[in-house]
């Protein structure tokens, strides 16, 4: 049974006695936000309930990135969002995806909070991942505020074609934006291993299956995200998992 989170209730509103012009305008925008987060919770489950699932994942996907950016923000979004309700929203999406059909997105919504016991019984109802020896599609590695990095893989002739789009959300990201990186690579079809350079950057992508997660690249980069040519902060390294294409 689907479990909504109580955000919003009982929760005041604090407005700063001085700021700056940009600060004011950046906590009234936050403040705006925040104060939808019951809204897309409510919103979702009757949407949810109506079968409408597409219409709810949109819900629950920005209540559960509004109330990780609330959390973030409590100083100034004057709401306070528990860890528990962030499990909740991310696990509101992934059952969303479930009963779209997208198991696999279903599982990295899940995997967001994945030593939860929520999480961990949601994982389990999710049927094994299908393996393919086909690596094309696009792959995905959690970011902050409910957001994600990308990898989309394609054919072109014989080879491969790789592109990485990354980013980085700052404490105030969700509203003024991420810092953005991305590359491009290839490989022959029957590697399964690529690699980019860049001046002193060095990005090693390896393509595996994990027969409970699905198939996934391994990306491990060396050098800072500088010499790689992307915005502050951006990393590649990590685990990216397949999946469906929406």
């Amino acid at each position: 049974m689907i479990k909504t989170s109580q955000l919003g209730l009982g929760l005041t509103i604090v407005l700063a006695s001085s700021a700056s012009f940009a600060e004011l305008s950046f906590e009234q925008e936050l403040q705006q936000g925040c104060a939808k987060v019951k809204h897309y919770a409510q919103t979702g489950k009757k949407l949810y309930d109506q079968k409408q699932y597409l219409k709810a994942a949109k819900q629950f996907e920005d209540q559960a990135a509004w109330a990780h950016f609330c959390q973030a923000n409590a100083d100034e979004s004057g709401i306070q969002v528990s860890d528990r309700d962030i499990e909740i929203a991310n696990n509101n999406v992934g059952l969303s995806y479930a009963k779209l059909g997208q198991p696999q997105w279903a599982r990295v919504w899940f995997l967001r909070d994945k030593d939860s016991k929520t999480s961990q019984y949601n994982l389990k109802q999710l049927p094994k991942p299908e393996l393919s020896s086909d690596l094309q599609g696009t792959y995905v590695r959690a970011n902050g505020f409910g957001q994600w990095d990308y990898i989309k893989v394609s054919k072109k002739k014989n080879q491969y074609q790789i592109a990485f789009d990354g980013y980085y959300f700052g404490p105030r990201g969700l509203i003024y934006g991420p810092n953005m990186g991305q590359f491009e690579t290839s490989m022959p079809l029957k590697s399964k291993q690529a690699n980019y350079r860049n001046e002193d950057c060095v990005i090693k992508l390896q393509f595996a299956n994990d027969a409970k997660l699905g198939q996934k690249i391994e990306v491990e980069q060396r050098n800072s995200e500088s010499s790689c040519g992307f915005g502050h902060n951006v990393y590649a390294g990590g685990t990216f998992y397949k999946v469906e294409n929406k």
